[in-house]
């Protein structure tokens, strides 16, 4: 009687620690996604977009407006 509960925990423990997977049934079917870069206003320039965003972020750095911070 005893082994059997023992038996019967056993299993149960054992069912609990099963993991199940978490992988996709299928791949991603979306669209793809678009470059930033790629609408009207750089008209697919990469340099042109990255420089536009170097720009905003100096920008809204605060050192640079309160004149604290030593521009490279």
């Amino acid at each position: 009687m005893r082994a059997a509960a023992f038996a019967i925990a056993a299993a149960l423990a054992l069912a609990a620690c099963h993991e199940i997977p978490q992988d996709a049934a299928k791949p991603y079917a979306g669209k793809e996604d678009t470059k930033a870069y790629a609408g009207d206003l750089f008209k697919g320039d990469k340099d042109k977009y990255e420089k536009a965003l170097s720009a905003r972020a100096q920008n809204q750095n605060e050192y640079l407006r309160t004149g604290d911070a030593k521009v490279k």
